[in-house]
């Protein structure tokens, strides 16, 4: 049998453990449910910079820069 003082320190680390446990599901499930962090303008300025200078360099056709600009746009409005 153990002693009274090691089983309040074992009761305790349990608890402490199952609190943990509760706070990091919670956080996860936090997480999961809300939406993420909305897209900034900012980005679709930087992929629609990045498809020009493609286009610039004759990396892509005018017609493929088109498609793909407006892809990103439907892309960060949804």
């Amino acid at each position: 049998m153990m002693p009274i003082d090691a089983m309040s320190w074992l009761l305790w680390a349990m608890v402490a453990g199952l609190v943990v446990l509760l706070w990091a599901s919670a956080l996860l499930l936090a997480r999961t449910v809300l939406p993420g962090r909305p897209r900034r303008a900012r980005d679709e300025n930087e992929a629609i910079g990045e498809l020009s200078l493609r286009l610039a360099r004759g990396e892509i056709e005018a017609d493929e820069f088109e498609q793909r600009r407006q892809l990103v746009r439907d892309t960060f409005r949804h």
